[in-house]
């Protein structure tokens, strides 16, 4: 879906209605060797077996394998089998899977609706599980053409207007009130993934923050965007000293949620723009994806206006320090030693090694704030996509249970983390032979090393650093993934701020 289409409708149907009523394609989730549920079952004899057929024919049902049959019939043409692997029943990232492989399907036939059947299952995995179904349909054909020339022969075909979430059991009522929940969700979500993928020349801090205060006035939140004249005064001194190679001003964007007050939760996310690594300048090869260094910004934007929209009780701020990181004479040097708000002298030894510079200014900002928990967000270290790969996001800690619920919650949204040590021995590569800490520890642990310096500014608060360098930007298409930006982690913030409320 680009940016400039509406909506997507969905709509969830009670068990026993029609099964193909007002849908061009049908998606129907198989096992391999499994019985048929009842819709797809009806549906099947109505078109003389093919699914069944296809069953027994040992359709492997690996995950993500499709089938896709043209029926003949008026009400649906189309009937898409979408293998979900061994397991029992259907849980919530086989229906998001589902879901988004029935919207790329019909966007490459033109199709006007889709479906998706949701076998029986227990009353309560329903809610999750349509609440994933309809995140899916949102997520899975997302498509960013707004830089095109109108009429462009590369413009995809038009998306599917609406979606139907088929329920095999469960109350219609609940599951709707799901499945409307994961639709704001996935528009969250898409929302990030448009921020993620435009260029750095239009996606700049200053962008960012006019974007944030159309969240606020759209939405209730309170926002305020800073500029060099109020960061020089306030002491953002690392910050500063990122945005100083570049003649595009710098900009702290903060974003509140009121709730119902307390201490707030403090959301923080990396906004560089783009980030050439400065004076430590990266290879030419690939510099041009380094727009979306901003990853984390984006995910903190989509997740505020998540809150926002569902209306969390949590008193909920979101943070962004925002600049580019570009070589001139003016930049940042190597060996250079520079002081920001938190009062700690940093020996910069890499230029590159940026994000966890402007983070320490907003986490040292955020302590102040004396809130409950802090996550930041972050594409901080390559490190993390050679330890990781393209499936997790690296998490790091100084609270057990802040760790143990954030896991939780990537489980149930399909963003994953996964936790790794803060040991005294990590912390040791960052000592300074002349300043409080370096902001390099070198290539061993590096992922580590930069969780632990990020460590030395929130003091005693429990918090955790999310680095999600290897999820932020995919290289091929998934089943609800496009190719390139992610969103990823506006689903799992909104979660594990959800079932902390």
């Amino acid at each position: 879906m680009s940016h400039s289409e509406e909506p997507r409708a969905i709509e969830v149907v009670a068990p026993g209605a029609n099964p193909s009523a007002g849908v061009e394609l049908l998606a129907v989730p198989v096992r391999p060797g499994q019985v048929l549920a009842q819709r797809a079952a009806a549906l099947d004899a109505e078109l003389s077996g093919p699914l069944s057929r296809l069953v027994e024919a040992g359709f492997s049902a690996k995950a993500g394998e499709t089938r896709l049959f043209f029926s003949g019939l008026a009400e649906t043409p189309h009937l898409l089998a979408v293998g979900v692997g061994e397991g029992e029943g259907l849980d919530a990232e086989n229906a998001r899977r589902v879901a988004g492989k029935a919207v790329q399907v019909g966007r490459i036939h033109s199709l006007v609706t889709v479906g998706v059947e949701i076998p029986p299952l227990s009353e309560e995995d329903v809610p999750a599980v349509a609440q994933a179904a309809a995140e899916g349909l949102c997520l899975g054909d997302w498509a960013y053409e707004d830089l095109r020339r109108p009429g462009s022969e590369r413009v995809s075909p038009p998306a599917p207007q609406s979606g139907v979430i088929f329920l095999g059991s469960g109350q219609p009522a609940s599951a709707g009130d799901a499945a409307g929940r994961g639709r704001t969700i996935a528009e969250c979500q898409n929302f990030a993934r448009m921020l993620v993928t435009l260029p750095g020349n239009i996606a700049t801090p200053s962008y960012l923050e006019e974007r944030a205060q159309e969240l606020g006035e759209r939405y209730g939140l309170r926002v305020e965007g800073w500029g060099p004249e109020r960061l020089r005064s306030e002491g953002f001194g690392s910050l500063l000293a990122v945005a100083a190679g570049s003649r595009v001003e710098p900009r702290f964007i903060v974003l509140e949620h009121q709730g119902t007050g307390g201490a707030p939760t403090v959301l923080v996310g990396k906004g560089v723009t783009f980030d050439s690594g400065g004076i430590s300048i990266k290879p030419a090869s690939g510099m041009e994806d380094m727009k979306y260094d901003m990853a984390g910004a984006a995910a903190v934007l989509g997740a505020m206006r998540a809150v926002a929209e569902l209306d969390l009780p949590l008193r909920v701020i979101g943070l962004i320090p925002a600049t580019e990181n570009l070589p001139s004479g003016t930049a940042l040097k190597p060996g250079d030693v520079i002081r920001g708000l938190s009062g700690t002298s940093i020996e910069v030894i890499n230029t590159d090694a940026e994000g966890r510079l402007i983070l320490s200014d907003a986490l040292a900002f955020a302590t102040r704030l004396e809130p409950a928990a802090i996550v930041d967000l972050a594409t901080l270290t390559g490190a993390c996509v050679v330890a990781l790969g393209r499936h997790a996001m690296g998490l790091m800690a100084s609270d057990d249970a802040l760790a143990k619920a954030l896991k939780s919650a990537g489980e149930r949204t399909g963003e994953r983390v996964w936790r790794l040590p803060l040991w005294p021995e990590y912390r040791r590569q960052l000592d300074s032979d002349i300043a409080d800490i370096k902001n390099s520890g070198g290539r061993d642990a590096g992922t580590i090393t930069a969780g632990w310096f990020l460590r030395d500014f929130v003091d005693e608060t429990p918090w955790v650093h999310l680095d999600m360098a290897g999820v932020a930007w995919a290289e091929k298409v998934g089943p609800y993934q496009p190719k390139g930006a992610t969103g990823a982690g506006v689903r799992l913030l909104v979660e594990w701020l959800s079932s902390a409320d």
